[in-house]
């Protein structure tokens, strides 16, 4: 896969598909929907946490956003049928005006087959060149059911 080519690989191909069933799916209500909400108490901790899953009770997407007083962060993953992570979308702003997109793609065994960071505006912040793996939620009921420090909003 290279530059020129990757938006045409096949693996690309079949997650972009992935990814257009499941946004469809959560645009017309086809997925039963699973949200939290957190009051803000400290920095990048979840604010919101949803989860969207089919008749089988397979989570399709999970998304999740937080921030700081300067930045904020939205990721929505995107699972296959198998419930493997296939593709993380990525938005990320700062008060600066700077706006950055992030895509990673993900093969059936779990590895970063492509990543883009498009600096869509803005002069630029200290988001990370290359997501952080920890932050590609691989379970994501577990992540939906974690504690978080700050309270759940009532």
């Amino acid at each position: 896969m290279t530059a020129s080519n990757w938006r045409t690989h096949p693996a690309i191909v079949e997650i972009e598909k992935i990814y257009q069933e499941t946004r469809s799916a959560e645009d017309t209500g086809r997925l039963r929907k699973r949200r939290r909400v957190f009051e803000y108490c400290q920095s990048y901790e979840d604010i919101e946490r949803t989860l969207h899953m089919d008749a089988r009770g397979a989570v399709r997407s999970y998304h999740s956003s937080g921030g700081s007083e300067d930045s904020a962060v939205e990721l929505a993953l995107y699972y296959d049928r198998s419930r493997k992570l296939r593709f993380v979308l990525i938005k990320a702003g700062a008060v600066n005006g700077t706006q950055i997109e992030y895509r990673i793609y993900l093969s059936k065994a779990g590895k970063r087959l492509w990543e883009s960071r498009d600096l869509l505006e803005g002069p630029g912040y200290t988001f990370p060149s290359v997501w952080p793996e920890r932050e590609l939620v691989r379970n994501p009921w577990r992540a939906f059911k974690a504690k978080n420090v700050c309270p759940q909003a009532k």
